[in-house]
């Protein structure tokens, strides 16, 4: 039986592929901007180079392959760079002089800040949570930062979240709430899942259904 294509499920197929292809195109973009950058570079250098080798004939199809693989070593050692004391440093001094320029400071600053959510567990959100926000009866999409001990006794709880509610499309910015962990729901979501479900509105993402652990519990309980 063919399944009736409506006019939301185009929709949700399109948005679905363009989710998919959007990384994709984020990296093909940057590699050819590093590619152009040292074709206007590195190509006379290269030129010359076979010229005193000799081999004037390897020049034109051999330019684009080390222009390729340039890229990828600049990638690779801005990786390196990145991942020891000294290179984190040299590339902190080179954030804060970026975000000192108010146009670049807002563009730079909102795709860091995408970037770290996804960095790892240290860095990312803990779970994906429903709560009753912004009034009762109506349920948000939230992730959980942090839990914490409750010194203020704000809840019966001896601990609080810290659960940040992400705007639709854009999930950089949002609200940022202190609540008791017996005011959410948790969902069987990841946090990857939960930001594609936001970022498209809610078109793009499976059933809301509880945390594989609370459904365990509940039949125990039963």
């Amino acid at each position: 039986m063919v399944k009736e294509i409506s006019p939301q499920f185009i929709r949700r197929t399109f948005l679905a592929g363009l989710l998919i292809l959007l990384p994709l195109f984020i990296t093909y973009v940057l590699i050819a901007f590093l590619f152009n950058i040292f074709t206007g570079v590195g190509a006379p250098l290269v030129t010359g180079l076979f010229r005193l080798l000799g081999a004037n004939h390897l020049t034109y199809p051999l330019i684009p392959l080390v222009n390729l693989l340039l890229s990828f070593a600049v990638i690779f050692l801005l990786g390196l760079v990145g991942t020891n004391i000294l290179g984190r440093r040299i590339l902190s001094g080179f954030e804060g002089l970026l975000l000192r320029l108010p146009l670049v400071r807002t563009i730079y600053g909102s795709a860091k800040q995408v970037v770290e959510t996804f960095q790892g567990p240290g860095r990312s959100f803990q779970r994906v949570v429903l709560i009753e926000f912004p009034r009762k009866g109506v349920w948000s999409l939230a992730l959980v930062a942090t839990e914490r001990r409750d010194s203020l006794q704000l809840f019966p709880t001896d601990k609080y979240l810290s659960v940040f509610i992400p705007t639709t499309p854009n999930p950089t910015s949002g609200f940022l709430v202190i609540m008791s962990s017996e005011d959410v729901k948790d969902l069987d979501f990841t946090v990857e899942e939960a930001f594609k479900f936001i970022v498209s509105g809610g078109i793009v993402g499976k059933d809301l259904a509880p945390a594989p652990g609370l459904q365990r519990n509940a039949m125990v309980n039963h």
